[in-house]
């Protein structure tokens, strides 16, 4: 009952909102605008275009642009504020010509020095705090104004600064304006990041900020001015784009009903179907953002790679999606997603259960064995795979312990692995979407100096090598960068130190009046709308 009633407030709440919304800025005579409320999972972590790595990403994807933008149908990019650019033979020189004609959402204009500020300012917080993805300009020694339009950046070693610059995070370009506004007397006094988390903007993106609640809901308004439209030719744009924070996924369901919601991103999968039935839109994008299972190499028994083989093979791989997502994902091939570069088809593992008593009569782990299991508490399908795998190592007569935790509570203990193994736990999940359309993003979190997200404890000089060796190798010759890490993903697979359990397929749910095309979804950038792209009918 109270479930119901805080839902049914929840949406009135909505209703509201819109209502007040409309009485504030539609006149008698005036056109009404075009509204489209985006219900989104998550509160906003941040929305500083340089430093934000999380859940701001719908928002800065939309108020500001990257030189490029990833193409996943055809592994390249395509031109957003760059038009045009260029490396030298040996990829330690690439030159961006940009586009003309831009202007930031304060009216200043869109140039080199942009760029060059932009790059160093993310550049320059990740290696002085750590702070940020800046990691993505680290081959970057010079960043070269070469005249208004034109940027040279010059490398420590080759690197693929193309793909580089199409980021989810770190590679957006704002406005130096944003200094003076902000009273920053430099792009690291922290003043300038206050600025930007409070709400303000410096972007030049189709979007700007109009209200800004990191908690309850964001307001974008349409920017005229914004040199796509012509491109875009869309006159059914919406006007003003509401993101509305929505925890409980119950409540984007119910506010789909109610009119109150255009577009769903996290709506309960069992309720997928009907909304589907009702005339509702839905949208099955493959997200670059999969679930992992980390073992604590580090902690007995799951030190002994016979006992994590004999795990896995006891994970109903043939049920996995269908119990713990009702069907919406893939079964994990190999640590990196489906349709990602380096996904490998073959690194599966199956169901056997009469294998994994034989690993683990190898392993001499005896029978009545309890091992512990972390993951977070807010995922539901985290609580069906855990189940899952319980019940089915109980027929090998191992004992897991379940313990759901919150979001940094799970953080803390996959850290705990490097300062205290028997204090973190043997399983622990972690989900990961990439930075970079690089297979560097998924192989380098069980490198031994990423003590950060290598909850495994994984320690092997020769996969560091080489990782680092396929990194920066990716400038020079991409095709040898490929083998190498698929040289690195092989390796984990055979010592079972991870296992990808799926690839996620987000269901996003548009109502009818609302016509969303799917390429205004890219698996790359999660969550993230092109909504100069949708269509609001009537």
């Amino acid at each position: 009952m109270r479930r119901g009633v805080l839902l049914g407030l929840a949406v009135a709440v909505a209703a509201a909102s819109i209502a007040a919304y409309y009485s504030l800025v539609y006149l008698p005579g005036q056109r009404r605008p075009k509204v489209v409320v985006y219900a989104y999972l998550d509160k906003i972590t941040g929305i500083d275009p340089s430093i934000e790595d999380d859940t701001g990403i719908p928002i800065l994807g939309v108020v500001y642009e990257t030189l490029v933008r990833y193409d996943p149908a055809t592994g390249r990019v395509t031109p957003v504020l760059a038009e045009s650019w260029e490396s030298s033979a040996n990829g330690t020189l690439w030159t961006f010509r940009l586009r003309r004609g831009v202007v930031f959402h304060d009216g200043t204009p869109f140039n080199a020095t942009a760029v060059k500020v932009s790059i160093e300012r993310a550049k320059k917080v990740y290696e002085e705090t750590g702070r940020g993805c800046g990691y993505i300009w680290e081959a970057v020694e010079e960043v070269e104004v070469v005249d208004p339009y034109t940027v040279r950046l010059r490398l420590s070693h080759p690197a693929r600064m193309d793909l580089m610059a199409a980021a989810i995070y770190s590679a957006y370009i704002f406005s130096p304006s944003a200094l003076a506004r902000a009273g920053a007397n430099s792009t690291l006094d922290p003043k300038l990041e206050a600025w930007f988390n409070k709400g303000n903007d410096a972007g030049s993106g189709p979007y700007y900020i109009e209200y800004y609640s990191a908690e309850s809901e964001v307001r974008l308004r349409k920017f005229e001015k914004w040199w796509g439209w012509s491109l875009v030719s869309n006159p059914d744009a919406p006007d003003v784009v509401i993101i509305r924070i929505m925890t409980d996924p119950m409540s984007q369901y119910n506010g789909l009903l109610a009119k109150e919601v255009h577009i769903a991103s996290s709506v309960p999968r069992a309720n997928v179907r009907d909304l589907a039935a009702r005339g509702f839109q839905v949208i099955n994008v493959s997200l670059f953002h999969n679930y992992l299972l980390l073992f604590n190499v580090r902690r007995y028994p799951t030190n002994i790679t016979a006992f994590r083989l004999a795990v896995i093979h006891a994970i109903p791989w043939d049920e996995l999606v269908s119990v713990a997502l009702r069907g919406f994902g893939r079964v994990g091939r190999g640590l990196i997603p489906y349709g990602f570069p380096g996904h490998d088809e073959r690194l599966a593992y199956s169901y056997n259960l009469s294998l994994a008593k034989r690993y683990l009569e190898e392993s001499g782990v005896p029978p009545g064995t309890t091992i512990e299991f972390v993951y977070q508490s807010d995922y539901e399908e985290n609580e069906a795979f855990a189940q899952l795998l319980k019940s089915r190592l109980a027929e090998l007569g191992v004992s897991v312990v379940l313990r759901p935790l919150p979001w940094t509570a799970v953080k803390d203990a996959g850290k705990a692995v490097w300062e205290d193994p028997e204090r973190a736990p043997h399983l622990i999940i972690s989900d990961w979407w990439p930075t970079t359309p690089s297979p560097y993003e998924f192989l380098s979190i069980f490198q031994s100096t990423n003590t950060e997200w290598n909850w495994a404890g994984y320690n092997s000089s020769e996969f560091d090598e080489l990782i680092d060796e396929a990194y920066k190798t990716e400038g020079a010759d991409y095709a040898r960068a490929l083998q190498l890490y698929a040289q690195a993903q092989r390796m984990l697979y055979e010592e079972g130190v991870a296992v990808n359990l799926w690839d996620e397929v987000r269901p996003f749910v548009i109502s009818p009046n609302v016509e969303l095309p799917r390429e205004a979804l890219n698996p790359l950038y999660i969550y993230v709308i092109r909504f100069e792209l949708v269509r609001v009918r009537g």
